[in-house]
């Protein structure tokens, strides 16, 4: 009987990779997909804090950062790990537009998106702080999703200017003056998520979150 002649390793590896090219390529992505997505979240801190905010106004890195370290200095260490983390969650809206003043048309199909993630948010997300313009403010009112600041204050201690029973603008409020506020629309009306307890649209939220 003839013996084989063993194959090199140099053929042999061609050889693989010849045959199994897009095998080894799927495997590698893989490793790659879940190495990134460990190191994600072994770096992810938890939130004690996240205000969502709709507006006109883009908030800049730099006054997200002011805006959620003026947040962490009167918010609470609600998870108990030694610190305050803030988050923040910014969508835009185009509402205006004046071609002759050179303001861009206002960007329908931007809204359509941005309407479509406020309304994942406010169905699936995990923030409990809104600062809504007055139409999604609106929208949160007519779907019963806020929490009633009759709820929150006793009656001497009711804010004045409130909307609707459930808000405030920001300009209102003293807060406005820290760092990072002034970045939000002072016509932005600060309001509360309902409890996850009282809510029809809770969808994994907590109270030790509320």
């Amino acid at each position: 009987m003839e013996k084989k002649e063993k194959m090199p390793f140099s053929e042999w590896l061609e050889n693989i990779w010849y045959h199994y090219k897009w095998l080894i390529l799927f495997g590698a992505v893989v490793v790659a997909f879940t190495a990134f997505s460990l190191t994600q979240c072994a770096q992810n801190k938890a939130i004690d804090v996240k205000l969502f905010h709709v507006g006109p106004m883009t908030i800049s890195d730099a006054a997200a950062q002011h805006l959620k370290a003026s947040i962490a200095d009167f918010a609470e260490d609600c998870n108990g790990d030694g610190e305050v983390n803030v988050d923040l969650l910014d969508i835009t809206v185009n509402k205006f537009g004046n071609e002759s003043a050179g303001i861009d048309p206002v960007n329908y199909d931007h809204n359509n998106k941005a309407m479509q993630r406020f309304q994942v948010e406010v169905r699936a997300g995990k923030a409990y702080l809104y600062a809504l313009d007055k139409e999604f403010f609106d929208i949160c009112v007519e779907e019963e999703v806020l929490t009633p600041f009759s709820e929150i204050f006793d009656e001497s201690e009711m804010p004045e200017n409130v909307i609707d029973g459930y808000g405030i603008y920001l300009s209102d409020l003293d807060v406005y003056d820290l760092p990072g506020f002034s970045s939000v629309p002072g016509t932005a009306i600060l309001c509360l998520r309902r409890s996850p307890e009282d809510d029809d649209l809770s969808y994994g939220r907590t109270n030790e979150g509320w």
